[in-house]
């Protein structure tokens, strides 16, 4: 059966104004019904068309996706982490039905990836097909067409992450009365063709350290480089390299790079990842004598721009209501702390577990010291920087600028819960999130930030585990250790910050996959990682259970861990997301993804 593949022409275009310095960002929309001759005959109509693509390179990092992006089942009130076991959302869809395995192909909630990638895709094309007739001058519009050529790759990197191999769509967009036979494209086709659409672009476009103020939040040659290095080492794990969870040979090639295991991947990674970095345009943003592990928190909320960020999701405090301004503090808070009547994103205790001591021991292992009826002492800097947990010290109006603890326990002396306890729209967990958030100043306190969609400390993590897996675990532990320096952990009399001397490649491939969840925590990794890993039938298939606590009569607290906050039922078919069910009823040659 054949498909007639047609988008409707844009005929109403979203216009932004891409500014790093000012007030308004390209989040701050305003519309216009134009036609496709008017806004290529119109230079700023043509730039404003190609930045309204930015627009929709931040779906796996804001703070909840409500009336930004829609799903089956309407809107979605939560951010990615909120998909997997890290996070409960304040509210039950769609969390509930993705980790219940409830979903079908039909309404499974995040298809929302496939249309609205589909969609940027073939408005990149349909840009690369009329810049020729825009008054642009010639070094910008060579800037603007490898800028193009980045965003069509981001979005069908977008789409391999989530579905494996798909149809890559012709250069030159269809017209309404051409067909088109509906057929996914292996994923090594993908994903060459990918890599190779970003080697172009890098060619065309700035090094970040020669970017112009003004276009701050486009596209840079580090930008392309680095999405290029996420690809590879996502081709070269083990669910796309001879790990797959299907033994449909039928299905193989469309959903790995390599049915077979081939370590020659991991070199391509590697060497990917190498070249980003060792580009003299970026550097981990680090503090330790403010406070241990300063750097990261302030690299998050101090300012836009920061030497760590390579792809920036740019938010101003004038954007759209959900991402700037103060909502990050606004909606994770406590409800002491702020004014609405939810909170998003409260991590859970599997989260929690993930950070370990400030000399870098996991918390299970015996040498650590941690005590789990003390479990808040001695952690890892991130932690304190990532989690608000009871008797966290938290900014409260009228306290000035002294930090008051937050109360999330239930008192036995009043048989009453505190303010912040366990409860609906509070926290289902027993913790509630601080991460990128200011938890030193009111919420009342507009705050200018970008969100890093790819930062530096993701291609030094990604090298040492392409590093590791080619059997060169010392060298890996040498760029683990710039992370861990960074996040405040103690040096230690080695200077190993915590890793023992001659670990082995699979505790360091443990300790890494622990590492990378304490940096990446509600930044929209782990939906992706835990899977690459072949690691989700373990992290995802555990009950989520709440930390109830509990205050005694003398003081003293006890932690419930045994309380039920949302059962889970994984399913290996989650390891790719199913492609819509209406796309496959239109052609009997589209195939589904296995379990589907």
């Amino acid at each position: 059966m054949r498909k007639k593949f047609y988008i409707i022409n844009i005929i109403a275009v979203a216009l932004f104004s891409l500014a790093a310095c000012k007030k308004s960002s390209f989040l701050d929309r305003k519309t216009e019904t134009l036609t496709e001759q008017k806004v290529f005959a119109d230079s700023a109509l043509t730039i404003g068309f190609v930045n309204d693509m930015y627009a929709y390179t931040g779906q796996d990092i804001v703070l909840q996706r409500a009336g930004y992006i829609t799903s089956p089942n309407g809107n979605d009130w939560a951010c990615f982490d909120e998909q997997t076991s890290l996070a409960l959302s304040y509210y039950s869809t769609p969390q509930t039905g993705v980790i219940q395995g409830t979903y079908t192909a039909s309404n499974y909630s995040l298809n929302n990836y496939w249309t609205t990638y589909y969609k940027k895709i073939r408005q990149a094309s349909l840009f690369l097909q009329n810049i020729g007739k825009t008054p642009i001058s010639a070094v910008r519009k060579n800037r603007l067409i490898a800028e193009a050529r980045y965003l069509r790759a981001f979005f069908y990197i977008g789409l391999i992450r989530f579905y494996g191999g798909v149809q890559l769509m012709p250069d030159v967009p269809l017209n309404a009365d051409e067909i088109l036979i509906s057929k996914r494209n292996t994923y090594k086709e993908c994903v060459d063709y990918a890599v190779a659409e970003l080697d172009e672009a890098a060619k065309g476009l700035p090094n970040a350290l020669a970017q112009e103020a003004a276009e701050y939040g486009h596209a840079t040659r580090g930008a392309a480089l680095a999405l290029k290095a996420r690809i590879l080492l996502t081709a070269a794990s083990p669910l796309f390299n001879g790990k797959s969870h299907s033994t449909d040979a039928s299905l193989l090639p469309y959903i790995t790079y390599s049915a077979t295991y081939n370590a020659t991947l991991w070199q391509k990674a590697t060497d990917a990842l190498k070249a980003v970095v060792d580009l003299p345009d970026y550097a981990l943003v680090e503090d330790n004598v403010t406070r241990p592990g300063h750097g990261f928190w302030k690299m998050f909320i101090k300012g836009r721009k920061n030497t760590e960020v390579i792809t920036p999701f740019v938010v101003s405090s004038g954007a759209v209501s959900f991402l700037g301004g103060t909502n990050f503090e606004s909606y994770r808070f406590p409800r002491s702390r702020q004014s609405t009547t939810y909170t998003f994103c409260n991590p859970t205790e599997s989260a929690v577990e993930n950070f370990g001591t400030k000399e870098g021991k996991a918390i299970d292992d015996p040498a650590s010291g941690y005590n789990p009826n003390n479990p808040y002492i001695n952690r890892d800097p991130r932690f304190y920087f990532s989690i608000i947990y009871n008797q966290a010290p938290l900014w409260k109006s009228g306290s000035g600028t002294t930090l008051v603890p937050v109360d999330i326990y239930f008192n036995k002396a009043t048989n009453a819960l505190a303010a912040d306890g366990i409860q609906a729209y509070y926290t289902k967990t027993g913790y509630y999130s601080r991460k990128m958030a200011n938890d030193s100043t009111g919420t009342s306190a507009s705050i200018e930030r970008c969100l890093p969609v790819i930062r530096l400390a993701e291609m030094y993590i990604g090298y040492a585990e392409a590093l590791n897996e080619l059997g060169q675990t010392e060298q890996a532990v040498s760029w683990l250790v710039k992370i861990r320096k960074r996040a405040g952990i103690t040096a230690g009399t080695d200077n190993r910050y915590g890793i023992v001397a001659g670990i082995s490649q699979a505790a360091f491939r443990t300790l890494l996959q622990k590492e990378s969840v304490a940096e990446f925590f509600s930044e929209g990794h782990f939906w992706y990682d835990t899977r690459r890993w072949r690691t989700a039938e373990l992290t995802e298939s555990k009950n989520i259970m709440q930390t109830y606590i509990s205050k005694e009569a003398n003081g003293t607290f006890t932690y419930d861990r045994t309380k039920l906050a949302l059962s889970v039922n994984w399913q290996q078919r989650a390891y790719l997301a199913p492609i819509p069910q209406t796309e496959i009823d239109k052609s009997a040659t589209l195939m589904q993804n296995p379990g589907w």
